[in-house]
């Protein structure tokens, strides 16, 4: 996975008309092609800084909304992975 390639595709998801449902997208599709959801996390915590100071919050939201999946902190039926990173 080329690192820019994966960049270009988290600044198009964001600049999605619905951020959050292109971002679920994404991260399945990132799982699918091998990302560790450690490597997942890092990526979307590092996006989730990015647009913390947003005036508009809907992609900073997106991103955590899809960063809950990632780590576990959901309904077990929406998690991404099967381990839970909090524990």
């Amino acid at each position: 996975m080329a690192e820019q390639t994966i960049k270009d595709r988290m600044e198009a998801a964001l600049l999605e008309t619905s951020p959050v449902n292109a971002l679920a997208i994404l991260a399945r599709a990132l799982k699918a092609e091998g990302m560790s959801q450690r490597e997942m996390y890092e990526l979307f915590d590092a996006y989730r800084a990015k647009h913390q100071d947003d005036s508009d919050e809907t992609r900073y939201d997106a991103i955590l909304d899809n960063m809950d999946m990632i780590v576990g902190y959901c309904r077990p039926s929406h998690a991404l992975f099967d381990t839970d990173l909090r524990t």
